[in-house]
């Protein structure tokens, strides 16, 4: 080849290489953005849905047009005088209720939001680990408790995206948890590094916590390897304005919840049979590879809804209006051995029954 030759082929090379980069410039600017909207999206819906409003994309883009043009007339110093308008009175909104199947899940997934006042990180959390759900907000793991006085809450986001703050927290650093049901202050008391296979940091503790979850190292191409855990404990609980969430009010009225039994084992020859009692709202782990919550109880129409989180497949079986008697028949277990969900009590502040599971080689014991 020709030195002219040579020189084509090498602006060509240029040109291409050029273009490609700049396709993965704006691919990751479109990501950025995308990421962004929903996350601004999330946290109007959260404080909407707070003070008691209507949610929809209107109301959104009419709030974010005014905020946008005020800030525009304080870049261009255009604070001239406006004329005089009629005054537009504001229609009458009824507040909405939550929703009694899960009360900490408000419109399209949304949980609340985790701020980080030091870090100055802040992000919507929604239900779910999904792909989907991570490209454009953090999540909360299935399986695991919501806010509250007990369990593990888990949260799981990307360490290139929402999370890249974590690398910089620190013990005794607050972490605040903003949710439908009220606010919820956390202090960092340790982090450590993990395998994805350590799922026991998902497991509740002797105090109510918080799990912060995301991939390690924070600089790595491709796929990291292992986890960083932030482990942080509740320190208060700020209940929201008075009637402002009015199933939260009412909730705050009634006694504190009798704490879960012992789940109790038969071990006779066949399958075996987990009895347990899990307080509304709460969840527990019946055995390793099974949790189960509940999020609501209907006791008047005898249902109860709420969810069974399966590992190690990290599967999902969600409960509606699931009622007392009325089996509910899954696979368990590394073979995919039937076993069997059975309600026999539904109260107001806690439901009851158990799960026959397949009978454990001896091996496995």
């Amino acid at each position: 080849m020709t030195r002219t030759g040579r020189t084509r082929l090498s602006r060509v090379l240029e040109r291409a290489f050029l273009f490609l980069g700049l396709l993965g410039v704006l691919a990751w600017a479109g990501s950025e953005a995308v990421s962004a909207i929903w996350q601004d999206w999330g946290g109007w819906v959260l404080d909407r849905e707070v003070a008691g409003k209507t949610v929809n994309i209107a109301d959104y883009l009419a709030d974010r047009g005014d905020a946008l043009k005020q800030r525009m007339e304080e870049w261009i110093g255009a604070a001239a005088p406006r004329r005089a308008t009629a005054t537009v009175q504001p229609r009458s909104v009824t507040p909405p209720t939550l929703s009694k199947r899960a009360p900490f899940i408000g419109p399209d997934g949304l949980v609340g939001r985790v701020t980080i006042p030091r870090l100055s990180l802040s992000a919507i959390v929604r239900e779910g680990t999904s792909g989907k759900t991570l490209s454009i907000a953090a999540g909360h793991i299935p399986g695991t408790a919501f806010p509250g006085p007990s369990g593990n809450t888990a949260i799981a986001g990307h360490r290139d995206t929402l999370f890249r703050g974590l690398k910089d927290i620190k013990n005794g650093d607050v972490i605040d948890f903003e949710t439908l049901q009220g606010q919820f202050e956390y202090e960092v008391e340790s982090t450590e590094i993990v395998t994805p296979k350590d799922v026991e940091v998902l497991n509740p503790g002797p105090h109510p916590q918080l799990t912060l979850v995301t991939c390690y190292p924070f600089y790595y191409v491709g796929n990291a390897p292992k986890r960083f855990i932030v482990k942080a404990r509740l320190m208060s609980e700020a209940q929201p304005e008075p009637g402002v969430i009015r199933e939260v009010a009412l909730q705050a009225q009634r006694p504190a919840p009798p704490k879960p039994s012992q789940p109790l084992v038969e071990r006779n020859h066949g399958p075996r049979k987990l009895s347990f009692t899990i307080p509304v709202h709460h969840s527990r782990q019946l055995t390793p590879g099974i949790s189960l919550g509940i999020t609501d109880a209907n006791v008047e129409g005898g249902g109860v809804y709420g969810w069974m989180w399966l590992m190690p497949d990290r599967r999902t079986i969600w409960l509606h209006d699931r009622g007392i008697d009325d089996p509910l028949i899954f696979s368990s277990g590394p073979g995919g051995e039937r076993a069997e969900l059975t309600i026999t009590k539904i109260g107001e502040e806690s439901v009851s029954g158990y799960v026959v599971l397949p009978e454990q080689k001896p091996e496995q014991q």
